[in-house]
């Protein structure tokens, strides 16, 4: 059979034909050559767009279609955070639980940390991705809920108080669907097919806690390293909860009119899993129940995106308009969120008071200030964030202050600067340089950076940090050695890591900065780690 006929998939439109064709243009990149998308559109109780664009088997020839199915990645929290609100309806559990109650692997870190917190990524956790990442761990490498346990038992510390901060946290969804299991007596797949998938009819939907577990209909994922060629990039692990789902977007369509139609949980169910939580004192956050509220063109939405290997996903719903957009992809290069924004201003055109579109750049170019580059050098360098262990570095080109390796950012003053994404740089400076900044998230959250004294490299130096490190959080040593006037780690699985200086004691690495720590006497002890959702996380240097 042809590639033209093999690309006839099954298809269901009901929007005006102007429409089909709109959508079938979004996704044009993706032909019988290339891994693809799924999509699904729905509006109030009709599914009006399900179809598919690519291959879901590149080896043997298999088009996707709307009942493919696709590893969900973090679109599957939602269902996750669903079934332990279930669990709290029918009164098995409390959301304000500590979760040592149900889950006692998890230390004792002098502070409570509850089921709630779990939910809305607030427990302070550390990401177990960024842990096994430490270990040299592949990507697609396998993973058992005994291993998980293990790791989580070994730590020694939280990134911040439980309540204090929201940073995402697979680690929580992961203990989530394990207390659904402990609380339930069903694993989460059990559990999640009875309660949810069987009663909304979702018959190509499961959590896979198996990896040798056949998948009908699996869309196989895949990478590209190089224009043209294709390799796989299947996730291997068999933890759930926070990824793990395989669906297709018909069954994420029937799982969306469940928003209005509660054929599972009832108004109160509903109303709680679209309610953002809540960090200490009272201040609100935007994510709820594995959904994010949010807004796109001026409107209301609700919505969670998902990737892990060469999987991509979506779900995007505007509440006030009953419609929802899910999307499914087997391509690494696919971006989701962005596809599934067009494919609403398509569906959505007419309906709406004034054309829906991003967030405009036009008010911010226009309070473009015009700097010179004399202006913007005294702000270049490397700031370091106590509070987030994060780094920002700014540099100057021509008439522009950039992040390096980043988007270009606009001025607004001398000293205040935005990003395209909302985020604001408002610099503080000392004689003729800037000491530090301070950075204002969309959601209102202040980070305080400080610029840091730049890194001397000479070998020397360089000698002063080779040794053994050991970490007993993930009973892992990792060797640094000089070599060629590079710092260089050498980890199992991950062989040769060259550091890159980015400021004094301070080097990058794919697990984020290591940050060497000194006794009295100048003497390296040891480093620390602050890799974003893994921080304060030390190695002890060997014979120290």
């Amino acid at each position: 059979m042809g590639s033209t006929m093999r690309l006839a998939f099954i298809v269901t439109v009901l929007a005006a034909p102007l429409h089909a064709q709109s959508i079938d243009s979004i996704f044009a990149g993706f032909n019988s050559q290339t891994p693809g998308c799924a999509v699904a559109a729905v509006d109030g109780a009709r599914t009006v767009v399900a179809k598919g664009f690519g291959m879901a088997s590149l080896e043997h020839d298999l088009p996707i279609t709307p009942v493919s199915a696709f590893y969900a990645a973090s679109v599957s929290k939602q269902f996750t955070a669903f079934a332990v609100a279930l669990l709290a309806r029918e009164g098995k559990l409390s959301l304000d639980d500590d979760v040592r109650k149900w889950l006692p692997e998890v230390p004792n870190f002098g502070k409570t940390i509850t089921v709630r917190h779990l939910i809305h990524h607030t427990s302070g956790l550390r990401d177990y991705f960024g842990l096994l990442g430490m270990t040299g761990w592949p990507g697609d490498g396998p993973v058992t809920e005994r291993q998980f346990l293990d790791l989580v038992s070994r730590q020694k510390a939280l990134n911040f108080e439980p309540g204090a901060r929201h940073l995402y946290s697979n680690t929580g969804y992961v203990l989530l669907s394990i207390l659904v299991k402990r609380v339930s007596g069903q694993s989460l797949r059990e559990y999640a097919e009875a309660n949810i998938f069987k009663p909304l009819g979702m018959t190509n939907s499961q959590f896979r806690d198996d990896h040798t577990m056949l998948i009908r209909n699996r869309a196989l994922a895949y990478s590209s390293p190089r224009p043209g060629e294709w390799r796989l990039n299947v996730p291997g692990f068999d933890v759930v909860g926070d990824g793990g789902l395989y669906t297709t977007v018909e069954d994420l369509a029937r799982w969306a009119r469940n928003f209005d139609e509660r054929i599972v949980g009832d108004s109160a169910t509903a109303a709680q899993i679209l309610t953002g939580g809540q960090l200490n004192g009272g201040i609100a956050i935007p994510y709820a129940f594995g959904l994010a509220r949010t807004s796109y063109g001026g409107l209301p939405t609700i919505e969670h995106g998902g990737a892990y290997g060469g999987y991509r996903a979506h779900l995007m719903r505007f509440p006030d308009q009953h419609f929802t957009v899910v999307l499914l992809c087997n391509s690494s290069s696919a971006n989701a969120a962005s596809l599934s924004q067009r494919v609403a201003r398509v569906l959505l055109a007419g309906r709406l008071p004034a054309p829906l579109q991003a967030a405009p750049m036009a008010s911010v170019t226009a309070e473009r200030a015009r700097l010179t580059r004399a202006q913007l050098d005294p702000l270049a360098g490397a700031y370091w964030s106590a509070q987030s262990e994060q780094l920002r570095r700014f540099e100057a080109r021509d008439t522009m202050l950039a992040l390096t390796g980043g988007m270009v950012l606009v001025a607004s003053s001398q000293h205040q600067f935005r990003s395209a994404s909302g985020v604001t740089y408002t610099f503080t400076s000392r004689g003729n340089r800037a000491t530090q900044v301070e950075e204002i998230l969309p959601s209102g959250e202040r980070i305080l950076y400080v610029r840091m004294p730049a890194a001397t490299t000479d070998a020397a130096i360089l000698a002063r940090y080779a040794g053994d490190y050991y970490s007993d959080e993930i009973a892992h040593t990792w060797r640094i050695e000089p070599n060629n006037g590079k710092l260089q780690l050498k980890l199992r699985g991950a062989g040769d890591i060259t550091l890159e200086p980015v400021f004094a004691d301070a080097f990058q690495s794919p697990a984020g900065i290591l940050r060497f720590q000194r006794a009295s006497d100048g003497r390296v002890t040891g480093f620390i780690v602050g890799a974003g959702r893994v921080t304060g996380f030390r190695f002890t240097r060997s014979g120290s």
